[in-house]
């Protein structure tokens, strides 16, 4: 099952109305057994109309109703087994069971990925969005824009923020991630610190080792910049699996 409360969030930024969004927990509760539901059922089972359902569709982003049921689906099976592909394996960082899930949803939503760091941890930042504009999402590198004008213009269109702080300190970095709180826009947080203040606001914490946590402006060698980028690397191959799952990507 996915994560009802954090797939909600993902979509807080298209300000529903409470019908709209007792509509979509109703789809996220029950969309394992839905395969045949048309529009029409959907609006009775919610004491609705169609219209309030269609609105919900294009709210979110999508063409119509089918578009929606799909990725809904889509997200569902893409969560499956996610926890127990962790377990055992070699990989580069650590976070709660929903993370991945929260990941794979928000890159699934195919949505504007805003991307920032400062420091060492642009360099991640950089690499993070080079690598997703290869591959076809559209991804942003916050650079140059106060916070502001970054998150207060496109958060309408802002799917999610990604965000590398070694320390989880960097207050450019905070201020950013508070700025995606307030605006309802998902965070997914690399850092070496899991008991910083960036890790307790943003929504999905991937916790990357740090050879030298107390080495703040990072003079001595350490592997936290090259592990965050294995950590990117192994749950962006995670997201291309479940989209290669579905015939969505060769």
């Amino acid at each position: 099952m996915i994560d009802k409360k954090q797939v909600s969030k993902l979509y807080s930024a298209a300000r529903l109305s409470d019908t709209e969004r007792s509509v979509l927990e109703y789809l996220l509760n029950n969309i394992g057994t839905l395969d045949d539901a048309g529009i029409k059922a959907v609006a009775a089972a919610c004491f609705t109309s169609m219209t309030t359902v269609i609105r919900l569709s294009k709210k979110l982003g999508y063409k119509g109703y089918r578009e929606m049921m799909y990725d809904l689906r889509h997200l569902q099976r893409a969560s499956r087994g996610i926890s127990q592909s962790l377990r055992g394996s070699d990989v580069h960082f650590a976070c709660r069971d929903e993370g991945v899930d929260i990941f794979i949803a928000a890159l699934h939503q195919n949505r504007i990925i805003g991307i920032n760091g400062e420091g060492f941890s642009r360099i991640v930042a950089q690499y993070m969005t080079t690598k997703l504009i290869g591959l076809s999402f559209i991804a942003v590198l916050q650079d140059f824009l106060e916070t502001d004008q970054f998150v207060g213009a496109n958060q309408s269109t802002l799917g999610c923020m990604m965000l590398v702080s070694k320390s989880g300190q960097t207050e450019a970095i905070l201020e950013t991630a508070r700025a995606c709180r307030e605006s309802g826009i998902t965070t997914l947080t690399f850092t070496g610190n899991n008991d910083s203040e960036l890790a307790k606001i943003a929504d999905a914490v991937f916790t990357v080792h740090d050879d030298y946590p107390m080495d703040l402006k990072n003079f001595r060698p350490n592997c936290f910049t090259g592990n965050c980028i294995l950590a990117f690397e192994e749950l962006l191959s995670m997201c291309l699996d479940n989209l290669k799952q579905e015939g969505l990507t060769s």
